[in-house]
């Protein structure tokens, strides 16, 4: 092992069982379990959802979640790559969950209402902990994230749903919303069916501590090794109390290896401790399958966050084809042609041209490749808060995006395929963008109003929308026999004259826009041309 890594899974679950949270969560699923219904807590500024335990005759199979219906984990299900599998859950809690899930929501609401809290932490122990977890997932996974921080915590919780699930919820970066408190010697949440998958963070425990792996593979490998180290204890199930009690204050005992070795490695020794953390040695066989699971989960864990440093320097190297894009902007902004580096790009196909273009395509690649990276889960789960990555990408579609439309107009746009905006055939890596700038976590602030124009378009797709504008009015001057098709022709035109307006009184277009020969300049003509003969009348077209 390199000397610089240090063993981090035993000291996370001595943290979190150092929390309030974690004591707090048990208290309410207890008192949850003992009335049998629903009990809402509001502690230290978070309130707490505590389902309550159902027992169950049989453990239920696998079935779709579209068995819920109307939709309701339609976010997830749209994540799933072609080919694989549908998302499965269990029968029983989905049944469960589709009695409950809306009583469940509106006590939230309503409780959210009582007091200002913008935290919530849904909690249950055994069935009532997988009925918190999907009711969790419902909620993370609608197209309108809640109003309020969310995590589900959950206490001898049996396995949910099947692989799929579990890769679709690490996919929408779900997973790190969810942990689960599992005991060595509990048999409930390990389960005997292959085809259950867990996800989340997974706190193993044991009278000696605990540790933390939050890789799905890792946890079905440390389940594995349970299984083949003894007879569970079905009295186990029900000692969660005993273990939150004893093991709150672990993080401030002194701890050391009582193997016979001790290793001199830092990495080493607190491998050794995580496993002693669970009441085995590193001198016996299991503990040596236990070491081999943790150091697996840390080469996995630390994957991630090498990716994300490599792609930091990978990003430095593509520097040089966005300054070739913003040299050719200005260039074109200064030449006597006075049009804009988008009209240049789509009517000219010079050496210039050729040089930008190979810069776009590059520039292309290397988000293509990032985003690729982000739907597999290679970088960070909050890789896409990051600021850095943020503005990155922001400043890159502000520049390229106009000559992705371009280039499309130019060789590939047809009636029958569609524009830009409206048939597929936007590039997905920009929509993906959209969403990381609207989630970039800011305080709203309000805009100041510009002094100067903006030094590129703020919508990266005005470009797109004037094309379409174009044939609009072009068709409007051909047709004449079909009313409704030139009423609806004359609202996307005023619809678009009036975007177009605002975003130039705001100044947030850049000077390309404006130029005298650009397109818009040229399509502002002919629209002011055509009103003034009575093709487009303004007042006859609806408000859009």
């Amino acid at each position: 092992m390199e000397e610089c890594r240090f063993e981090t899974s035993e000291l996370q679950a001595s943290f979190m069982m150092s929390t309030p949270i974690w004591s707090d969560s048990w208290s309410l699923c207890n008192a949850a379990d003992s009335a049998g219904n629903i009990q809402i807590q509001h502690v230290a500024g978070i309130m707490y959802v505590a389902l309550p335990k159902v027992e169950m005759n049989q453990p239920g199979n696998l079935v779709g979640v579209e068995v819920a219906g109307d939709g309701l984990f339609e976010a997830l299900s749209s994540s799933l790559p072609s080919g694989e599998p549908p998302l499965m859950v269990n029968g029983v809690t989905l049944e469960l969950f589709v009695s409950s899930g809306l009583l469940i929501q509106s006590q939230i609401t309503q409780g959210l209402e009582l007091e200002e809290t913008r935290q919530v932490v849904i909690t249950g122990h055994s069935t009532g902990g997988a009925l918190a977890t999907l009711t969790s997932l419902w909620l993370l996974s609608q197209p309108s994230p809640p109003p309020f921080r969310l995590i589900c915590i959950t206490f001898g919780s049996p396995l949910l749903g099947n692989q799929s699930l579990s890769s679709s919820v690490y996919r929408s970066r779900l997973a790190h919303k969810f942990c689960h408190v599992v005991s060595v010697h509990d048999h409930v949440p390990r389960g005997n069916d292959d085809r259950f998958w867990p996800f989340g963070t997974y706190l193993f425990c044991s009278d000696s501590g605990g540790l933390c792996l939050d890789n799905a593979d890792s946890v079905r490998g440390m389940f594995r090794i349970l299984n083949s180290t003894g007879t569970p204890n079905i009295e186990e199930h029900q000692r969660y109390g005993h273990y939150v009690s004893t093991l709150s204050h672990q993080s401030l005992i002194s701890r050391s290896c009582r193997g016979e070795f001790i290793p001199e490695n830092s990495y080493e020794a607190g491998v050794a401790l995580a496993v002693e953390s669970l009441g085995f040695s590193i001198d016996q066989p299991s503990g040596v399958s236990i070491k081999e699971c943790i150091e697996k989960a840390t080469t996995i864990n630390r994957a991630p966050i090498l990716r994300s440093s490599e792609l930091a320097i990978e990003l430095g190297n593509v520097v040089p084809y966005r300054l070739e894009i913003q040299w050719y902007k200005d260039s074109c902004e200064a030449s006597p042609k006075q049009l804009g580096y988008y009209d240049n790009f789509k009517k000219f196909s010079n050496q210039r041209e050729m040089r930008v273009n190979m810069s776009r395509a590059k520039l292309a690649k290397f988000w293509d490749g990032v985003l690729e990276m982000v739907e597999k889960n290679e970088l960070p789960f909050d890789f896409h808060l990051g600021k850095k990555w943020v503005y990155a990408s922001q400043f890159y579609q502000l520049l390229a995006e106009p000559l992705d439309i371009a280039y499309f107009y130019k060789y590939t746009y047809s009636r029958a395929r569609g524009h830009y905006m409206k048939s597929g055939n936007r590039p997905k890596r920009y929509e993906v963008i959209d969403k990381w700038w609207k989630e970039r976590g800011e305080p709203h602030k309000e805009k100041r109003a510009r002094t100067r124009y903006a030094s590129t378009t703020q919508d990266t797709c005005f470009w797109a929308k004037l094309e379409e504008a174009k044939e609009c009015l072009d068709d409007l001057t051909c047709e004449s026999s079909d009313a409704q098709r030139r009423t609806l022709l004359r609202e996307k035109i005023v619809g678009f004259q009036r975007y177009a307006n605002t975003l130039v009184k705001k100044k947030e277009v850049s000077k390309d826009v404006l130029s005298k020969n650009s397109s818009y300049n040229v399509w502002v003509r002919d629209y002011d041309l055509k009103m003034g003969n009575g093709i487009v009348d303004e007042s006859d077209a609806m408000e859009t």
